[in-house]
C-alpha cells in the first residue's frame, strides 16, 4: 500500500466494538436479564461466557476457514449473522432459546474478530501497520468503556430490548458501510483434519508466537481488572485503569515501528512483574504502572501478526490462534485469580501477576531466540 486507508481502518475498529459489545450488552445488564428470565444475576452470568467458548474450541479453525472463504466474504457473513442474532435476542425469547442464540453468536464474534486484523494489515502501509495493528487491539476495552456510557440510557429508553436491538441495527449499518470497501483477496485450500490443522498452527513459531505471549496477558487482565481494586478497596482504579491500559496500547504500535514486537511485549511483561512488587509494598501509582506495563503487551501481539507473517493466510491463522489463546487465557483467568484471592487475599493476587508475567516474558524470549533475528 502506497496509503493507510484510514477510513477504513475507523470503520473496521468501530465493528470491532460492536463486536466486542456481544460481551458487553449482557455483562453490562446482568440485573435487567435477571429480570427478564426470573434469575439471580449469578443464574444469568453463563449468557456472558457462551460467546467466548465458541473463540476457546474453534479459534484455530475459524482462521483456516477465514483463510479459506477469504477475509472479506468472512467478514460480510460475519455482519449478516450477528445482526441476525441480535435482533432475535431482542424479541427475548425463554432462557433455553436465548442461550441457544448466544451460543449461535460466538460464530459471528470469531469470525468478525479474526477476519479483521488481517484486512487491517493489508490496507496500511508498512510504516503505519503496528500503529493499525495497536488500534485494533483497543477495541474490546473501549468498546467496554463506552457500552458503560450508553446502555443505561438505552435501558431507561427503551429497557433491554432497545438495547440488544440497537445492537443488531448497528451491525446492519456497519455491513451497508463496508460492502463496497472491503478489499477483496485471494482464497487458501481447507483442510478438515483438525488434528492437522492445529498441528500445523501450533508447531509453527511464527504464526504462534503472536498468541503466546497473548495469552499471558489475557488471564490476567480481566481478572485484575475484577479484583485489583476490591482487594486494595480503591473503586476508583475500576475506571482508571482500563484508560491507563488502552494509552499504552496505542503507544506499543508507535515503538513496534523501529523495535520488534516480542520485545515491546517482554518490556511489558517484566515492567508487570516488578509494578507487582511496587504494589506490595504500597508505592504509589504502582497500580497505574501495572496496567500500563501489561497495556504494551496486546498491542505488540497484534503488531506481532504481520510482523512475524508475510502471507495473508499465515496472518489469518495467527489471529486465529491469538483468538484461541486469549478466549482461554479470559475463559481460565477470573476463576484462577478469585482462588488466589480467597486463599491468599492481596497477596495471592500479586503473586499470580508476578507469575504469569515471568512466564510471558521467558515464553517470548525463547521463542525470539529460535526464530533468531527474523525481521529484526
Amino acid at each position: 500500500m502506497e496509503r493507510t486507508r484510514w477510513g477504513l481502518v475507523a470503520l473496521l475498529f468501530v465493528m470491532g466494538m460492536f463486536a466486542a459489545a456481544q460481551f458487553g450488552k449482557v455483562s453490562l445488564t446482568l440485573n435487567e436479564h435477571a429480570a427478564v428470565f426470573d434469575r439471580s444475576p449469578t443464574g444469568v452470568a453463563l449468557f456472558v461466557s457462551l460467546v467466548g467458548l465458541v473463540g476457546l474450541f474453534c479459534g484455530a479453525a475459524a482462521g483456516a476457514i477465514v483463510a479459506w472463504l477469504s477475509p472479506r466474504t468472512s467478514l460480510l457473513i460475519g455482519l449478516v449473522l450477528s445482526a441476525a442474532v441480535s435482533l432475535a435476542q431482542s424479541f427475548l425469547p425463554p432462557a433455553e432459546v436465548y442461550a441457544a442464540l448466544r451460543l449461535l453468536e460466538g460464530v459471528p464474534h470469531l469470525t468478525l474478530v479474526v477476519a479483521a486484523p488481517p484486512i487491517m494489515a493489508m490496507i496500511a502501509t508498512d510504516r503505519d501497520r503496528p500503529v493499525v495493528m495497536s488500534i485494533w487491539a483497543m477495541f474490546f476495552g473501549l468498546s467496554f468503556a463506552l457500552s458503560a456510557l450508553i446502555v443505561p440510557a438505552l435501558l431507561e429508553w427503551g429497557g433491554l430490548s432497545l438495547v440488544l436491538r440497537a445492537h443488531g441495527v448497528g451491525f446492519l449499518i456497519l455491513l451497508v458501510l463496508l460492502w463496497g470497501q472491503l478489499p477483496r483477496t485471494g482464497r487458501t485450500g481447507l483442510s478438515l483434519n483438525i488434528i492437522r490443522l492445529h498441528r500445523d498452527i501450533y508447531t509453527s513459531l511464527p504464526i504462534v508466537a503472536p498468541g503466546a505471549g497473548f495469552v499471558f496477558y489475557t488471564v490476567t487482565y480481566i481478572a485484575l481488572l475484577t479484583y485489583l481494586p476490591l482487594a486494595l478497596e480503591r473503586p476508583e482504579l475500576f475506571v482508571r485503569l482500563p484508560l491507563v491500559s488502552l494509552c499504552s496500547t496505542l503507544l506499543a504500535g508507535y515503538v513496534c515501528r523501529s523495535v520488534a514486537p516480542d520485545r515491546v511485549a517482554v518490556v511489558g511483561f517484566l515492567g508487570g512483574a516488578v509494578a507487582s512488587i511496587g504494589i506490595g509494598i504500597g508505592l504509589p501509582l504502582s497500580p497505574d504502572l501495572a496496567f500500563f506495563f501489561l497495556g504494551l503487551v496486546p498491542g505488540a501481539s497484534f503488531a506481532a501478526i504481520p510482523f512475524f507473517n508475510a502471507g495473508l493466510a499465515d496472518r489469518t491463522r495467527s489471529t486465529g490462534a491469538i483468538a484461541q489463546l486469549g478466549n482461554l487465557g479470559t475463559v481460565s483467568g477470573t476463576p484462577i485469580f478469585a482462588g488466589l484471592l480467597a486463599g491468599f487475599g492481596l497477596s495471592g493476587i500479586l503473586l499470580g501477576l508476578a507469575g504469569f508475567c515471568l512466564a510471558g516474558a521467558g515464553v517470548l524470549l525463547l521463542i525470539g531466540r529460535s526464530l533468531g533475528d527474523h525481521k529484526r
